[in-house]
């Protein structure tokens, strides 16, 4: 399977809390074990138990942050998310869409598994081997380095603990700030899987599509969580061939660094095939401040505060948003 790319799944795994509660442990192990892509069949694949909107739910919420998202089994109309009434239908559209959004994000964790063998999902202690209770820990899970995923796995639960290693980390939902190593207990609703980023982040974002290349990606927005310094290599290519194997992508690269109150952002230009991304490319920078900056710049020059126009830059708690950008650019926030 290692040496033919094969994917693998759980099996046809029975539909109860129960079984769900072993599906994140699964997928670690078979992502260590150099198979990146892996699923369970959301849901479960036999009803053994009476159908629960609920577990659907927070399997689908698991199901958008594993290698292969598939909603699979006997029953096949129990698996579409509209069978469920009009609240699941959307949730689990809003799952969906951030399985869109975070492409950009998705589709360079690929690459990094294509490259260097890394699986999607990765288990804590592949990032922190030095702490003890990483070992221990297999309820949640690194989805690449940035993002912390923590599934809901009990039937009723709308609290949830999370254990986060050592570092600062962000609630995605509500921007809260928490200092890990700690171990704590976010709210849940049954709308919420909860997700945190890591200090130091950069997501790039695309927009919600109806299929993978519904049209060309002409905005990259990305999500900056400033650290001392951090960066991120996005990863293209023309989505349809297997050029890439002969070096036809492309390899943008965003950095960041914090000094003396000031943050530098930087958008390199593109390496390798640059032709690949749309002429129309533009970015969206959006930096984690907990303060609006006193002055933002774009290239050294100055730019305007324009407070909910798409020129300029403007702040929306927490974060600096400066639209527009060309690569190569460099952005300067004081604070």
């Amino acid at each position: 399977m290692q040496r033919y790319g094969a994917a693998s799944w759980s099996g046809d795994i029975n539909n109860t809390f129960t079984t769900f509660e072993h599906q994140p442990a699964l997928g670690l192990n078979v992502g260590l074990s150099a198979i990146p892509y892996w699923n369970s069949d959301i849901g479960g694949f036999y009803s053994v138990a009476p159908d629960s909107a609920e577990l659907y739910i927070r399997w689908f919420q698991f199901g958008a942050f594993c290698p292969i998202f598939r909603s699979h089994g006997h029953s096949w109309r129990l698996h579409l998310p509209w069978s469920y009434g009009d609240k699941a239908e959307a949730i689990c559209r809003d799952y969906i869409g951030w399985r869109y959004r975070l492409m950009p994000y998705t589709y360079t964790l690929a690459f990094e598994a294509h490259r260097h063998g890394l699986p999607l999902m990765r288990p804590l202690i592949l990032n922190y081997p030095e702490d003890p209770r990483a070992y221990e820990n297999a309820d949640a899970y690194l989805w690449g380095d940035d993002l912390l995923v923590a599934p809901v796995t009990r039937d009723g639960a709308r609290h949830w603990p999370v254990y986060l290693p050592k570092g600062t980390w962000y609630d995605f939902w509500t921007n809260e700030m928490h200092e890990g190593p700690t171990a704590i207990s976010v709210e849940a609703p049954l709308e919420r899987l909860p997700l945190f980023v890591r200090k130091g982040a950069i997501l790039p974002l695309g927009p919600v599509l109806q299929y993978e290349g519904e049209r060309e990606l002409t905005k990259i927005t990305v999500r900056v969580y400033p650290a001392s310094r951090s960066s991120f290599t996005l990863y293209e290519d023309d989505g349809r061939t297997g050029e890439y194997r002969q070096g036809k992508y492309a390899l943008t690269e965003i950095s960041c660094e914090t000094v003396d109150g000031t943050v530098f952002c930087a958008l390199g230009a593109a390496s390798g095939e640059a032709s690949l991304l749309p002429a129309a490319r533009r970015y969206a920078l959006r930096v984690y401040s907990r303060e609006r900056p006193r002055r933002v710049e774009v290239d050294g020059r100055p730019l305007a505060h324009r407070a909910g126009e798409v020129t300029g830059w403007r702040y929306e708690r927490p974060f600096a948003i400066v639209e527009g950008l060309r690569q190569p650019a460099s952005v300067r926030l004081i604070t």
